[in-house]
């Protein structure tokens, strides 16, 4: 079943990836290694080029016979992993068939209850089902780099902060309806003012959600190179066996810096880019996303409306 989606996490290692051992990692050190590798090379022939929608990929494509070695096997690495991963995590319905009717019986599948339950009883499964949970990087740890750019991200709160959706918080939360509440906002002329503007909704703080920093291109919807991983570490996360069959909104925020319409347009621009990246190269469900840009309406450090803190992206956990 391809949309069944299994542990892809983070994990440290001492020595450089090789196919070798490739299948210890997950996709926030893959693409890491992808940004060092072909940094350079990105400069060079594909500074416009955004992750989303395998651009930065095809974009190193035409410009073969120009890329640097490096940048190439870099390159082969990463898509040798996620070809591994997802065929994988195709097989492994079928491959542990046996062993999920023996260990959770009854469960249906769907809504992920299956998943979360055969990762609890990993430890009893047959030993080509292990293998197939391997090469699916079921069984790497998750361990997020300090160096990640972070604006509120623990390691050890990363799948939880997104569990525990409350069904009541999260009741009639839409991305349309989201949408609604930016736009009556900026009409409000109560809000003209930056400095201590109150937040749009309180809602959104009750939810299951982390919050990350991603850097873009200034006045861009183009993710850095540097920030790459960490949208490889919401993948990680979005593919975790407890999270499997929610859904959740990307919001997008920005500082005050510019016009407040700017600011709308491009942090809807910007949450879009995370969409787009996680569906593609990292092939998270598109139903299972939406992305919504706040611009500066909800601002994090109110008393300092032009602060960095206010630009981030926050990943809500909006239910089944």
């Amino acid at each position: 079943m391809s949309k069944i989606r299994i542990l892809l996490a983070v994990l440290f290692l001492p020595f450089a990836w090789t196919p070798a051992n490739a299948e210890t990692i997950g996709y926030s050190e893959a693409i890491d290694l992808f940004a060092t590798g072909c940094g350079a090379d990105i400069a060079k022939f594909c500074k416009t080029a955004n992750l989303g929608g395998g651009r930065i990929q095809q974009c190193l494509n035409s410009n073969q016979a120009s890329v640097s070695a490096g940048c190439k096997a870099t390159s082969r690495d990463l898509q040798a992993l996620i070809t591994k991963r997802d065929a994988a995590r195709a097989a492994v319905l079928r491959v542990c068939d046996n062993d999920i009717r023996r260990m959770c019986a009854g469960i249906q599948v769907g809504d992920g209850n299956l998943m979360e339950c055969f990762y609890k009883a990993k430890s009893n499964m047959s030993a080509q089902c292990r293998q197939t949970v391997e090469d699916a990087g079921f069984e790497v740890r998750l361990a997020p780099s300090q160096s990640t750019s972070q604006v509120k991200l623990d390691p050890n709160e990363l799948v939880s902060s997104l569990q525990g959706v409350d069904a009541a918080a999260s009741s009639g939360i839409t991305a349309a309806g989201l949408r609604q509440l930016v736009a009556a906002g900026m009409a409000d002329p109560s809000r003209r003012e930056r400095a201590n503007r109150a937040p749009l909704t309180e809602r959104l703080n009750n939810l299951a959600q982390f919050t990350i920093a991603i850097q873009f291109d200034f006045g861009s919807a183009r993710i850095r190179p540097d920030s790459f991983k960490a949208v490889g570490l919401m993948a990680d996360a979005l593919n975790h066996p407890y999270l499997l069959g929610y859904r959740f909104i990307i919001v997008g925020h920005t500082d005050a810096v510019g016009s407040r319409e700017t600011n709308l347009k491009l942090s809807q621009q910007r949450a879009e880019a995370v969409r787009e990246a996680l569906i593609n190269p990292f092939h998270i469900d598109a139903t299972r996303l939406e992305a919504v840009g706040f611009g500066e309406e909800q601002l994090l450090n109110r008393s300092k409306p032009d602060a960095a803190e206010n630009r981030r992206v926050q990943l809500i956990n909006i239910g089944k």
